[in-house]
């Protein structure tokens, strides 16, 4: 009670804000002391009525009881005599502006209230416990209004958007905005409406499919994520399914159960329209693809079956063959461009799928991340000058040579070229309706004398699913076809892969894909098609964060340099706690580098958390609050090692720095194993006070690093790929799941150990290559 007092003296002479807590415009000069009833009612902690409150929120320690929820204002209040913000008036002049604004908020609004009280006592709250910097806030004239507060002290700083939250609530006179209760999260629910794959007149499965789909955050909530790095629809949960089936369907008459346990037995291939769906499309057999290859040829060319057919079945037999050896969505093929040679190739190349006749090669669109991972001029140099990387390739394209003849299909369709824009359309696009339709009636002709069940989409789909077989990863084969869904788009952002290498998995997909084709074609060996790379692919095509092992070396360097030189200072308080910060932060970027810890706010894990006899660690870096999205994580023994000795460190310093009391406690706190639950590691402000170990926290300790936090995780699953390092196994090491692929689901295989042993080469490799290194603190006994 005597730091409410404390806030309201300090408000008192604020006259014009004052009068801005009024309900009704005052006719004397109001006193904020005059609504002293009010408060008390809300804060319920009279020493009048000593039952209303636990006799433990009075502890003078200054910890909050399980009362933050319940009462804010009174966690705000609770402080001790150390805490940061304490002795100085511009804390307690907004800590009594965000009690008059709450007490005013609850008069007009009762329950109908947001979390706009909670989000500003906790802004006051971090502040006054040393979490923020003091500095975020300015000194309150006297003679200033409510209103001219809200605009010259809150607009410019998003670190005090709860107090800005509060203040126009109260300005506007708005309560709660939306249904639910304050403080949650706001849900978006899309309904998505499916046609399954209509290519062909029969279908294998339900006809149309209906899915009520719920993910957090508006659009507006989305795009922050996004800008932090996350992925929205990573977050999304299926709610509901419905299908619709023909009366000819297989599956017709099956009760829904029956329905996805059959089709969870043929799961073969996901797509980005069918991705969390039980409903997947099995692969083609070798058989159904030479029949794919033997219809587009005859089509082509009027033979056999289709010896009578009209300008549009040309087409469709061309479209057949190039969905083959291309494995491009149908829309992209359609589109195609055919170019004389390469230099007649635009400058900007996005989306530009063609065919070059003097190479004989075919220029795929390799797509790029999203423009988040944009680097400013400071990272661009740290990377590229520091790091020895080279910018990555932006929606850029890679030419390939074609493993089959596809030229002399080309050459006899006589295309006219359009001088202008110095390219003919593969498929005149007046056209292309036509061509479609052509194409589906051959396929359903093939399926109906041969029992077969040929799809559009499943030949597009083929070469995808070779590439994977090739390069052991899915991004890879997303990067050459286009064929996209969750996983394979979340991953590309972390990923950087050279021109020569997606080069090498194109060649050798088709080639297998050809060659077991022409096996049940009967072509001979000598009579396959002799291809020859002649254009030179260069560069890095994927993330803009391409990060190569120099960086990392010259950033363990530096660590180290700074921890040294702090160990030189004079002995005191001051090169403690600087031997401290530079010993947390060489630690961090060790974690982060070693285990692809997301960059979230909480960044490090307890100490009861880590199991030291086998390394194994569970951690939830980005989940939703029931916490479904955990995943495991190994600490290498060196590592272990190294957190062993910072635990000893936190012991000696706790007996060099007993005079800062609450530094003292968080000491103990940490110490107390198996009980604690206090974050293993933190930094000490210059005013003696935690700050909690958050990338901005660690950024500010080493303003050198001037990438993202999380370039950790652009390097490790690049670095682990171009490693040998299967991509399913990468994807759960980084925490990245897909329906189909989840690594340590309820039907997984794998386990924690299998993917580990697998992975510990690879990890000791880096580390070594990097200098990672058990550094001593203060436990060696020097302390200066």
């Amino acid at each position: 009670m005597q730091n409410l007092l404390h806030a309201l003296d300090a408000i008192e002479p604020l006259i014009g804000v004052c009068a801005g807590f009024m309900s009704k415009p005052p006719q004397a000069t109001p006193q904020l002391l005059d609504q002293k009833p009010l408060i008390t009612r809300i804060v319920t902690a009279m020493e009048t009525n000593v039952a209303l409150f636990p006799e433990a929120w009075l502890e003078q320690s200054g910890k909050k009881r399980g009362i933050i929820n319940d009462h804010p204002e009174w966690a705000m209040l609770i402080l001790t005599p150390a805490s940061q913000g304490y002795d100085r008036g511009i804390f307690w002049q907004h800590v009594g502006i965000v009690i008059g604004c709450s007490v005013l908020q609850r008069e007009r609004h009762q329950e109908q209230i947001g979390s706009e009280i909670s989000l500003a006592c906790l802004c006051l709250r971090q502040i006054g416990e040393g979490k923020k910097e003091l500095s975020l806030l300015n000194n309150v004239v006297t003679d200033i209004s409510l209103k001219e507060f809200h605009q010259q002290h809150l607009m410019d700083d998003g670190a005090l958007s709860g107090i800005e939250l509060l203040v126009r609530r109260i300005l506007e006179h708005s309560g709660k905005t939306r249904e639910g209760g304050g403080g949650r999260t706001s849900r978006q629910v899309d309904l998505e409406v499916i046609s399954i794959d209509d290519g062909d007149d029969e279908f294998e499965g339900p006809q149309g499919e209906m899915r009520i789909l719920e993910s957090i955050g508006d659009e507006h909530t989305q795009s922050r994520m996004r800008s932090l790095g996350l992925h929205p629809k990573e977050t999304q949960t299926i709610r509901s399914v419905s299908f619709t089936e023909k009366k000819s369907s297989p599956t017709l008459g099956f009760d829904f159960a029956d329905l996805i346990r059959r089709q969870d037995r043929q799961v073969k291939h996901i797509s980005q329209s069918n991705q969390r769906s039980p409903y997947r499309y099995s692969s083609l057999s070798r058989i159904e693809l030479a029949e794919v290859a033997r219809a587009g040829f005859e089509l082509f060319t009027g033979r056999e079956r289709f010896a009578h057919r009209g300008e549009h079945e040309i087409y469709a037999g061309l479209l057949l063959l190039m969905m083959l050896w291309l494995g491009r969505p149908l829309e992209q093929l359609l589109a195609m461009r055919v170019y004389t040679n390469q230099s007649m190739l635009p400058k900007q190349r996005k989306g530009v799928l063609a065919f070059l006749r003097e190479e004989e090669a075919f220029v795929l669109p390799i797509p790029s991340p999203d423009t988040r991972n944009s680097l400013k001029d400071d990272a661009k140099r740290l990377l590229y000058n520091v790091g020895n990387s080279s910018p990555s390739l932006v929606d850029d394209s890679l030419i390939v040579a074609s493993p089959v003849n596809i030229k002399q299909y080309i050459e006899k369709l006589e295309l006219p070229r359009n001088k202008r824009t110095q390219y003919s359309e593969l498929f005149p696009e007046k056209q292309r309706d036509n061509i479609v339709k052509s194409m589906g009636r051959a396929l359903s002709r093939i399926n109906r004398t041969r029992r077969m069940r040929i799809t559009p989409l499943r030949i597009s789909q083929t070469l995808f699913d070779e590439i994977s077989k090739q390069s052991g990863d899915w991004v890879d084969a997303y990067l050459l076809t286009g064929h996209a869904f969750t996983i394979t788009e979340v991953a590309a952002h972390y990923y950087s892969v050279s021109a020569d290498v997606l080069e090498k998995y194109y060649h050798c997909a088709v080639v297998a894909l050809r060659n077991s084709v022409y096996e049940y074609l009967g072509v001979r060996e000598q009579n396959y098609y002799e291809f020859y790379q002649g254009v030179i692919n260069q560069g890095d095509h994927g993330s803009k964060l391409n990060v190569k092992s120099e960086l990392i070396i010259q950033l363990v360097k530096h660590l180290k340099h700074q921890l040294r030189a702090a160990r030189r200072l004079p002995a005191g308080e001051e090169s403690y706690r600087q031997i401290h910060n530079c010993y947390v932060a060489y630690i961090a970027f060790w974690i982060l580098f070693a285990t692809g810890y997301r960059a979230v706010n909480d960044l490090i894990f307890r100490l009861r958390e880590i199991d030291f006899d086998t390394g194994f660690l569970v951690i939830s870096d980005k989940d939703d609050e029931m916490l479904s999205q955990s995943r495991v994580i190994w600490l290498l023994p060196e590592l272990r090692d190294q957190i062993r000795r910072y635990v000893e460190h936190l012991s000696v310093l706790q007996t060099l720095l007993y005079r800062h009391s609450s530094l003292y406690e968080h000491f103990e706190d940490v110490l107390s194993e198996p009980e604690s639950n206090t974050p293993l590691m933190f930094f000490i402000s210059d005013s003696w006070q935690l700050q909690k170990l958050s990338p901005e926290n660690l950024k500010h300790q080493v303003p050198e690093f001037t990438l993202p936090v999380n370039a950790s995780r652009h390097y490790l699953r690049s670095a682990m790929r171009a490693e040998g390092v299967h991509g399913e196994l990468v994807n759960a090491f980084m925490g990245h799941a897909q329906q189909g692929q989840e690594q340590f689901g309820s039907f997984s295989t794998l386990t924690p150990t299998e993917l580990f042993s697998v992975l510990e080469p690879t990890l000791q490799k880096f580390r070594l290559d990097a200098g990672w290194t058990v550094q001593l603190g203060l436990a060696d006994g020097h302390l200066g």
